[in-house]
């Protein structure tokens, strides 16, 4: 349900979703986060970075559903948590958009958690993308000399 599976011994580090707009694919991720903290149980910062070349030139407003049911429309999968993203402009490699959250979000499964729950973006009324929440695994890096 939310990608591959790891080993319970890979860190994890937040939660991420991959939105998905369903004329242009792939649009871009957004990870949920504590960046003084990288394996903390609770976000409190959002990253978006747009895929290469994509345009984020206006405003887009993103919101946390109560339900992880893409086959739903929209305004039947509920509303836990709503912000605004500032525009991006044109993403010409990984940078991203990184912001502090008004409230900290659980980065767990179940009722309080935000794992498994649908994610989409929005722009002036109209669905952009949208994608599912899974935990964000971090590989671990060997050492080279």
């Amino acid at each position: 349900m939310c990608g591959h599976e790891t080993p319970s011994s890979t860190p994890r580090v937040g939660a991420r979703v991959d939105l998905f707009s369903r004329s242009e694919g792939f649009l871009g991720n957004l990870v949920f986060l504590d960046p003084s903290i990288p394996d903390s149980a609770l976000a409190t910062h959002v990253r978006f970075t747009p895929r290469v070349g994509a345009t984020m030139d206006d405003r887009v407003l993103v919101s946390i559903h109560l339900t992880g049911d893409l086959t739903k429309p929209i305004e039947d999968c509920g509303l836990l948590q709503r912000f605004t993203l500032p525009s991006a402009g044109q993403s010409k490699n990984d940078e991203g958009i990184e912001m502090a959250l008004d409230k900290s979000l659980m980065l767990g499964v179940g009722q309080d958690g935000i794992i498994g729950r649908r994610v989409s973006m929005a722009r002036q009324g109209r669905l952009l993308a949208d994608g599912i929440i899974g935990f964000n695994s971090m590989l671990p890096v060997s050492a080279s000399l």
